[in-house]
């Protein structure tokens, strides 16, 4: 298998940590979930996959559609640059630009680690309303450079600024991490919004769902990456540090080399590569509130998901 360099840095570059008596690497980054067309395609999957578009893309949709005018209105301008992080395909984005006022004047600014996936959110966006969107300035990047990236992609003519972090982004992080991180170079008025599902009940249930083949199908070219076949690990997902895991377990020892460096793999290790933290909605508002003046909750009729309106 050929090895992906970024995703085998990243391993040597971590190393392992000791649970019991298995050694688990740690690469839950989801900028490596997009390096290729083939883990780009994985995750689009998702889309057609129930429970996730039900929750994660249809509620969203749903409440981006409902709240665009009130969003606007907040913000004070119909002339502002929408900083769409960890763009995706953007059909999402296309929907909230598709119901925002018909005078609204747009820099579009689609940010992934994925050039693939800011090829498509442009294509979407563009399709859906053409007369909004004035400008267009992508970036291949990995967001959390966000404060270099700002300067980079903010504009004097598109004084006001929206940023979208759709898609429960937020629960794959370090949630004080990165608000901190976008919070700090925007300016006073701009607002982030924050798409996320919240829990009601107890915080770690429905497991199973995480167990669908095509969280297989997408997560394991992460570690085809560092050189594994299909039949060398075994996909599994646990609550485990408060959070939930996706991670495989290596099934024989395995000696992977690269660019001149060695790691030696071991049967029983585990590869953790993705997590995901469950918040409660008060949660959210507290940790929000540590980093913006103003917070507003909009959630929908299941309570399952919500809209974190951030106001700098």
């Amino acid at each position: 298998m050929q090895v992906n360099g970024l995703i085998f840095r990243e391993l040597v570059r971590r190393g392992y940590s000791i649970a019991g008596e298995t050694r688990v690497w740690n690469i839950a980054d989801s900028k490596l979930w997009y390096l290729t067309p083939e883990l780009s395609k994985g995750f689009l999957n998702l889309f057609e996959y129930e429970p996730y578009r039900k929750v994660v893309v249809d509620t969203e949709v749903g409440l981006l559609k409902k709240y665009a005018l009130q969003i606007v209105q907040k913000l004070g301008s119909k002339r502002f640059n929408l900083i769409d992080l960890g763009c995706g395909g953007g059909k999402k984005t296309a929907e909230f630009v598709k119901n925002l006022p018909s005078d609204v004047k747009l820099l579009y600014s689609p940010v992934d680690i994925s050039e693939y996936f800011i090829d498509k959110a442009i294509k979407s966006v563009k399709e859906v309303d053409s007369e909004k969107v004035v400008e267009i300035k992508s970036s291949v990047s990995d967001f959390r450079d966000f404060d270099n990236l700002f300067d980079k992609i903010k504009s004097n003519e598109y004084k006001d600024n929206v940023l979208l972090l759709l898609g429960e982004t937020l629960s794959h992080y370090d949630i004080n991490d990165l608000l901190r991180t976008l919070s700090e170079p925007l300016l006073e008025g701009d607002i982030l919004i924050i798409g996320n599902g919240y829990r009601v009940g107890e915080r770690f249930v429905d497991i199973d769902k995480y167990k669908a083949p095509l969280f297989n199908e997408w997560f394991v070219n992460v570690v085809k990456g560092l050189g594994f076949a299909d039949g060398e690990v075994e996909y599994d997902v646990r609550f485990a540090n408060e959070r939930l895991e996706a991670y495989y377990k290596i099934l024989a020892d395995k000696r992977v080399l690269h660019e001149g460096t060695k790691v030696d793999f071991k049967k029983g290790d585990e590869i953790v590569v993705a997590t995901q933290s469950k918040f409660f909605l008060d949660e959210l508002e507290k940790f929000c509130g540590m980093y913006f003046s103003n917070v507003e909750l909009l959630t929908d009729e299941e309570k399952e998901y919500c809209l974190v309106i951030c106001k700098k």
